[in-house]
């Protein structure tokens, strides 16, 4: 018995020109396309929503190196099964996609990296997860990550047309333009699931893609065809922006509606570092309950993590906010550009090697232990940026107190006044 090819399967495109959207990435001159078209052999991360072309890019990126092409799942497949499709080319480099690479274990991770070193194998990561937060230095380090982005609805309609019509070999007269658009809006830039949509919809009316058969149709799913379903991307950054913004309601109806779309990993991962960053040092106490309410949340699944996270949440808009961190930062990435043109004072250089009072003077500082109130008169900074102030302390009550003894420290150490 044969099976019928899936849609979308059929309607993959073969080269980067059949390529649905990703103009960003994929127009001449870009980074991603110089990598392709000079057949650099380096490891990629490609991270965004699904159905936006991910695996079709990694498949045509084999084409292009004449490379054989394995895929990998690591949600469910093992190490034994990684380790087969490595030993199938022994002596030939091949790419392999990972799908879901975010979830790679330690012991696949540290079986893999020494064929990343070797160029033995391509690795190309698909995920759905941001690669900072989702995926660790080891692999990260050695990949160039690039994000792919949701599908417009005028190019999930264009393939739909072209797909009709090569496929289905419908006439104009039989297809409603309109019906092709309310599965485009439906499928929320991912292109798999309208394909999946038109394929069920003309087996179910082989003569006809109506807007009444479209609806009909939506209704037996549930979605709904008249609006556009969750925009996953932007209620995360609405409910990070609102949680900044110390808008309580309005950060609680974006939580509701993460929820409400299955992504409790995401709303946890924004409430263990966000505190951090629009709290911080106001309120020190309040950014460790959120924390805390976070990863309880994740231990007890929902639907009962709803209650910690609207705790979590309710805290982060109703605490003391502080952006010092990120000013500091900016400071601090200026600074540190260039390290070597700052060379550190010789006394904090390491001495826990033999010599090393003698090669460099490391260790020849004063203690501040031996000193009056245990702190010792002398720089820590290096050379140009002798009392330099990365903190300045905003005007709320903890940091204004925070600050007034941080102030004081930086004037008894550097014996001077500095601007407050």
């Amino acid at each position: 018995m044969s099976f019928k090819t899936p849609l979308a399967d059929q309607m993959r495109p073969q080269t980067l020109d059949q390529m649905v959207g990703q103009h960003e990435l994929l127009q001449p001159g870009q980074p991603l396309r110089q990598i392709i078209d000079q057949h650099v052999n380096i490891p990629l991360i490609f991270w965004g929503p699904p159905g936006t072309g991910k695996t079709t890019l990694a498949r045509i990126i084999a084409k292009e190196n004449a490379y054989p092409f394995e895929a990998f799942n690591a949600s469910i497949d093992n190490k034994a099964k990684l380790t087969a499709r490595i030993n199938q080319y022994p002596d030939q480099s091949f790419i392999l996609l990972i799908d879901e690479i975010h979830r790679m274990t330690k012991t696949l991770q540290d079986f893999l990296l020494p064929h990343l070193e070797n160029g033995h194998l391509m690795l190309i990561g698909s995920t759905t997860e941001n690669p900072i937060m989702s995926i660790v230095p080891a692999i990260r380090s050695r990949s160039q990550i690039f994000e792919f982005k949701s599908l417009n609805e005028q190019a999930i309609t264009a393939t739909l047309k072209r797909a009709v019509t090569a496929i289905y070999q419908l006439t104009a007269a039989q297809v409603d333009d309109q019906a092709l658009q309310l599965i485009a809006v439906a499928a929320d830039g991912d292109l798999r699931i309208a394909l999946n949509t038109l394929e069920t919809i003309h087996a179910l009316n082989p003569n006809q893609i109506s807007v009444a058969n479209v609806k009909k149709f939506a209704q037996q799913q549930h979605f709904n065809f008249d609006k556009k379903a969750t925009k996953h991307y932007d209620y995360l950054a609405a409910y990070s922006d609102s949680l900044a913004g110390s808008d309580t309601d309005a950060a609680l109806y974006y939580l509701a509606v993460l929820l409400k779309n299955n992504d409790l990993p995401s709303v946890v991962r924004r409430l263990r570092e966000i505190p951090y960053t629009y709290i911080g040092l106001a309120n020190p106490q309040q950014v460790t309950q959120i924390v805390v309410a976070a990863n309880q949340a994740e231990k007890v699944g929902m639907p009962k993590a709803k209650y910690p996270l609207m705790f979590a949440t309710m805290l982060m808009c109703l605490s003391p906010k502080s952006g010092a961190f990120d000013e500091i930062w900016e400071k601090l990435d200026q600074d540190t550009a260039h390290p070597n043109a700052h060379p550190m004072p010789s006394y904090l250089r390491d001495m826990h090697y033999k010599h090393s009072e003698e090669i460099t003077g490391g260790g020849l500082m004063e203690s501040p232990f031996t000193a009056p109130y245990q702190i010792a008169q002398q720089n820590y900074m290096p050379k140009g940026l002798e009392g330099r102030r990365y903190y300045y302390p905003k005007d709320n009550r903890n940091e204004q107190k925070l600050g007034a003894q941080y102030l004081k420290l930086h004037r008894y150490i550097y014996q001077a006044d500095y601007p407050d």
